[in-house]
């Protein structure tokens, strides 16, 4: 009796198992796909629509994109675009003198710096050539 009780509960168990699977919706973590296009899209593959920085360029954007790059990277280069040559404005205790400048503006030290770095230098024993060189690197005479 007791094998005919353990088949019954095999079978009841079967049978609740099977109406459990039909009943539960099936879930699924994929989704599915319409657009099956897997090309990567910058700036520096060619093909696909251009990229202008973070984002897909506009009619004609790209263009002037170029174009803007392409100034930015040739200025100072030639062409029709010229350096400018500012000048600096140099005071001191003595007098006020206008000096051109190559590539940037830069004021020297006033004469009482000048004297303060030389003295400084000169009680810490360093030798001459060096004081000689940071008073030409300061700009002073």
């Amino acid at each position: 009796m007791s094998s005919k009780l353990m088949l019954a509960l095999f079978v009841t168990a079967i049978l609740m198992t099977s109406i459990v699977a039909v009943s539960i919706p099936v879930a699924s973590a994929l989704t599915s796909r319409t657009n099956f296009n897997d090309n990567h899209y910058t700036s520096f593959y060619p093909g696909g629509p251009r990229i202008c920085g973070d984002h897909i360029c506009a009619p004609g954007e790209f263009d002037k994109m170029q174009q803007a790059l392409t100034q930015a990277q040739m200025k100072g280069k030639g062409g029709n675009t010229t350096p400018s040559t500012p000048t600096t404005t140099v005071t001191n205790t003595n007098a006020t003198t206008t000096m051109p400048s190559t590539n940037a503006t830069t004021t020297m030290p006033s004469m009482s710096v000048c004297q303060t770095v030389k003295t400084t230098l000169t009680n810490a024993a360093v030798s001459s050539t060096v004081i000689a060189k940071v008073m030409a690197d300061l700009g002073c005479s």
